[in-house]
């Protein structure tokens, strides 16, 4: 056992000698997609000769790294450090699962520790919030900007393993790491289409409508202000690596009036019938406006002074009162 061990150290030690691109050659590569995916995607059973193509989503935005997770079979696991899994970024050419010969640039390789589970996490970005437990190994590189997908190799570095290690398989899965944020994408119209002279806030900061609304998961609080709309505000969610919807419909300043009353009455403003308006909310002019309440010969009056940005409500309530003597 001394001496298997001695060799592998030693082969594992000219192992990480290379770090510029190298050709190789795998038995089969599994490819598996996560592109629209939330969840673990099962890449099946690879021999300790395959390897797995992990292809990323095209969108970025919310994923801090990838995660791949291995079940290892004891006869592996017995054997400690007898097989190694690589990470290789750049490959060429793409991956595809009848492709054996690549090349690629290695920016991990370990040997798979004496455990049942294993846990690769690959950070796709500098700035993340990923973190390393007893389950799990992150490592230090992360591929580049431009890459489609994560190349992870496996391959025997000791000699004198087993037929059974050899004819062994290990069940390999990835899923995306999301961070705790999600997008707004906040949808205002109005009479003005080009909407110009708003300030929005989120949580009291200014927010820039022309890029990406980014935030962290949980309830926030927005408020628009313009000089040609009323002033608006609103509560809502962020969910994680989701897209929240806001729809705003930013009204002018004119003042508005609703006027409500029990069927069968007929209601007046200024003058002019409006009884088909009922409970609907319209605009008026700044000023002196007069309500009128008709109900068979009783008629009930009341004067409002409209200010503008306001928006008032006139209803009539019939109420019946009975008391005891």
């Amino acid at each position: 056992m001394r001496i298997k061990k001695s060799i592998s150290v030693f082969t594992f030690s000219l192992f990480l000698l290379s770090l510029n691109a190298e050709s190789f050659r795998v038995r089969k590569a599994h490819v598996i997609s996560l592109e629209n995916e939330t969840n673990e995607v099962s890449a099946g059973e690879c021999n300790i000769y395959d390897a797995v193509a992990v292809y990323l989503p095209e969108d970025k935005t919310f994923i801090e790294g990838i995660e791949i997770k291995m079940i290892i079979p004891e006869t592996i696991a017995s054997w400690k450090n007898s097989v190694a899994a690589t990470v290789y970024d750049k490959i060429s050419p793409e991956p595809k699962s009848n492709q054996i010969d690549y090349s690629g640039t290695r920016i991990f390789v370990s040997t798979i520790p004496g455990k049942l589970s294993w846990v690769l996490q690959v950070p796709l970005k500098k700035e993340n919030s990923i973190k390393e437990n007893n389950y799990s190994t992150k490592i230090d590189n992360f591929p580049s900007a431009q890459a489609t997908n994560l190349f992870v190799k496996f391959q025997p570095v000791m000699k004198g393993i087993p037929e059974e290690v050899l004819n062994s398989y290990i069940t390999v899965s990835a899923r995306p790491i999301f961070s705790d944020k999600g997008r707004l994408k906040l949808n205002l119209t109005g009479e003005d289409t080009s909407l110009e002279n708003l300030t929005v806030f989120i949580d009291d900061n200014p927010v820039n409508l022309k890029k990406d609304i980014i935030l962290k998961t949980g309830m926030h609080n927005i408020s628009i202000i313009s000089e040609n709309y009323r002033n608006e505000m609103r509560t809502f969610v962020i969910d994680q690596a989701k897209t929240t919807n806001l729809d705003i419909i930013l009204r002018g300043v004119e003042p508005s009036l609703v006027i409500e009353a029990p069927e069968g009455v007929s209601m007046w403003l200024d003058g002019i019938d409006c009884t088909e308006q009922n409970g609907k909310e319209f605009i008026i002019t700044e000023g002196e406006h007069s309500v009128k309440f008709i109900i068979g010969s009783y008629e009930v009056v009341r004067n409002i002074t409209a200010v503008k940005g306001k928006t008032y409500k006139a209803s009539l309530d019939v109420d019946l009162s009975i008391s005891e003597n």
